[in-house]
């Protein structure tokens, strides 16, 4: 998107930090004081999956407005996967869908204060043989510490974008084993006027040895504005100990626009402290083939993860460090901390009853 058109998503803007700040001053003061379990068996794969907690005693409004939201999204998802399937068919089960909702409150030497937010929705249609599935994805700003793509070919979530995206996709899988998965999908990135963009994706997980594990991704896609593009992404998981997982992310990534392949890679030590908590040490670099392979930037940071109050909030608190690259070639360290509150829904519940039903 170009500079010119940033101004268009101001109005309200200048809001947000504030709300932002409270929100994250208001959560942490009502974390739970419970002590932590001792660590206990292997990590979970990735630093922003749910960890099962005990429920608070208060099953007060809070709660309650959380599980409504959670069961009137994803009944007008029933309802709408009723009405264009096939009403003979009984809905066993919750759509496989998620929404998770990131507020970034961010300090450094560079640009001081600056505020990001985060959703992405998932919502999987399970009359439709469980295989198609609508992604709602949308960013205020790109994440500054991201080395390797969250969504690759997704324009709705664009690293290093300085600017608001947002993206809308309706995805089929086309193939499913255990090991394997194919799927395609078309949307439109949500802008005046609008992008449209097609994607297709096969992903590979392969066991090395006993304690290793290997994942390889690759999309194609094309955007109306920036035409063809393809990533790869290879990432290798061990783990050291039950508590413990090293992990190597490498990604490649080229368009008809780019200056060269854009490439990345992460070292990641992810610890399980408890049932509750975990801390990420990780070291990357990120850069370009054009004119020459050289890193654009070098980071370090260590990520402190904490489920709190309720088994759906989370705190982040993420100090980093990274060396960007100047015009000149020279590089200056810029110190830099988010702290970080996450919000996840997910279609988890009583399944609704079988009807014509009252419609979203």
């Amino acid at each position: 998107m170009a500079a010119s058109e940033a101004p268009r998503f101001r109005i309200g803007v200048s809001v947000l930090p504030p709300l932002a700040a409270g929100l994250l001053l208001f959560l942490a003061a009502g974390s739970s004081p419970a002590a932590d379990v001792p660590a206990g068996s292997a990590p979970a794969g990735t630093d922003n999956a749910a960890v099962p907690i005990a429920p608070a005693a208060d099953n007060g409004w809070v709660d309650r407005t959380h599980s409504r939201i959670e069961r009137d999204m994803f009944d007008t998802v029933v309802w709408f996967d009723r009405f264009f399937g096939d009403e003979r068919m009984l809905v066993t089960e919750r759509p496989e869908s998620f929404l998770r909702w990131v507020n970034d409150l961010r300090w450094d030497e560079e640009e001081r204060f600056s505020y990001r937010t985060t959703a992405r929705a998932s919502l999987r249609l399970p009359r439709l043989k469980k295989r198609w599935r609508i992604v709602i994805s949308g960013e205020t700003r790109g994440d500054p510490n991201a080395v390797t793509p969250e969504d690759p070919g997704n324009p709705g979530l664009v690293t290093g974008s300085r600017v608001r995206t947002g993206s809308t996709e309706l995805i089929y899988e086309l193939l499913r084993t255990p090991r394997s998965t194919l799927d395609a999908g078309t949307g439109v990135r949500v802008k005046i006027p609008p992008d449209a963009f097609v994607r297709t994706r096969f992903q590979h997980v392969m066991p090395l040895s006993l304690n290793t594990l290997g994942r390889f991704t690759a999309t194609a896609f094309w955007e109306a504005r920036d035409g063809f593009g393809e990533s790869n992404q290879v990432d290798l998981e061990r783990r050291l100990a039950p508590p413990t997982l090293l992990r190597w992310s490498n990604s490649l990534e080229i368009t008809q626009e780019s200056n060269g392949w854009t490439w990345g890679t992460d070292l990641s030590l992810l610890h399980k402290l408890s049932p509750k908590s975990a801390i990420t040490f990780a070291a990357g670099a990120s850069g370009s083939t054009r004119p020459a392979w050289i890193a654009q930037d070098y980071r370090i940071l260590v990520r402190y993860r904490r489920n709190v109050w309720r088994k759906w909030l989370f705190l982040e608190g993420e100090p980093d460090i990274h060396w960007p690259r100047k015009e000149d070639g020279s590089r200056k360290p810029v110190w830099g901390a988010t702290l970080r509150a996450e919000i996840l829904f997910t279609g988890t519940g009583p399944d609704p009853q079988v009807g014509g039903g009252s419609g979203p």
